[in-house]
């Protein structure tokens, strides 16, 4: 009896035969990429502990430095933690705004490469993600001198430096899972990758919140600096802030009158004009002189709003 002819191996599934770098690898994987990388920064930057104190440093940042303008200390105003989110409630809408164009416009990039790594070669795919990770490295050792200058010495400006810290790191994490999931990195070096990720995602964490308050504290200061000077320039159009006292206060300055009242009858025996309310805070009036400049020598005035001698009366 002739022999029977051996069965033929069970075929493979498609594509189960294809190298790791080949064109159709990971037809999902770049999706899957970007969205672990979304996913941990949605977890971070968006709970509301991270949101929160973002906003109470932003404050306390910019107020400090409007107060520091004017040369008072900011422990003397005396603001609650509700005060400085709520001061930091409008200004951090621009920088948010701007985050979100940032996210769309690497949204698209993100999709043109995961197109181009799909027909690319392993060649071409190695090429590409050396350049990506020169650029990161780049960005992190740009981010990280920064860190050891102040805002304005900044290799690439306050704001651009921690911009640098926080997309390098996030830039150098995508290289890595992309390296893995097109073929790039082989043997030894997708083992590494995959044994480190737990450590890279620490990594990564901590560096975007270090880049996330450091951003916050440049934006701050220059939005208080900005505000200071912008009341110094409207002092003379400002409303402004009579003061009348029983005893004579000695209050002085560029463009301030003191008239003595002599009307029998009168409450108090002093006003004093040409002044301007600067804060009224924890009871006090923080009162500048009308013609006060940071550098004629003028002081703020501080006067107490809970006492029988002295009134503040405002007026256009």
């Amino acid at each position: 009896m002739p022999e029977e002819p051996a069965g033929e191996p069970a075929q493979a599934p498609a594509g189960a035969g294809a190298a790791p770098g080949g064109a159709g690898a990971a037809p999902g994987g770049g999706e899957r990429a970007i969205g672990q990388l979304v996913e941990i920064a949605g977890r971070v930057l968006a709970s509301t502990g991270v949101l929160t104190a973002i906003l109470y440093y932003f404050g306390y940042v910019r107020e400090r430095a409007l107060f520091s303008y004017f040369g008072i200390d900011l422990g003397t105003v005396g603001f609650t933690t509700t005060d400085y989110l709520v001061v930091s409630a409008g200004p951090v809408f621009s920088p948010l705004a701007s985050v979100m164009v940032f996210g769309v416009g690497a949204l698209v990039a993100h999709h043109l490469l995961v197109h181009l790594l799909r027909g690319a070669s392993h060649r071409q795919r190695v090429l590409v993600c050396l350049l990506l990770t020169a650029i990161a490295v780049t960005l992190v050792t740009i981010g990280a001198v920064s860190l050891h200058r102040h805002a304005e010495d900044a290799v690439s400006g306050p704001y651009l430096s921690p911009a640098a810290l926080g997309g390098g790191t996030l830039l150098l994490e995508y290289v890595a899972g992309t390296a893995s999931r097109y073929g790039v990195a082989r043997g030894g070096w997708s083992e590494i990758l995959a044994s480190t990720r737990p450590v890279r995602r620490l990594l990564l964490i901590a560096l975007a919140l270090i880049a996330a308050f450091w951003a916050t504290a440049n934006a701050a200061q220059e939005h208080g600096i900005d505000a200071a000077r912008a009341i110094e320039l409207s002092l003379p159009t400002s409303p402004q802030a009579v003061v009348y006292s029983r005893e004579r206060l000695h209050i002085t300055g560029s463009g301030v009158a003191v008239l003595r009242l002599d009307a029998k009858d009168a409450a108090f025996s002093y006003r004093y004009n040409g002044l301007r309310t600067l804060a009224h805070e924890g009871g006090r009036w923080f009162l500048l002189p009308v013609g006060w400049t940071r550098h004629n020598g003028a002081t703020v005035i501080l006067l107490p709003d809970s006492t029988k001698d002295i009134r503040v009366d405002l007026a256009p």
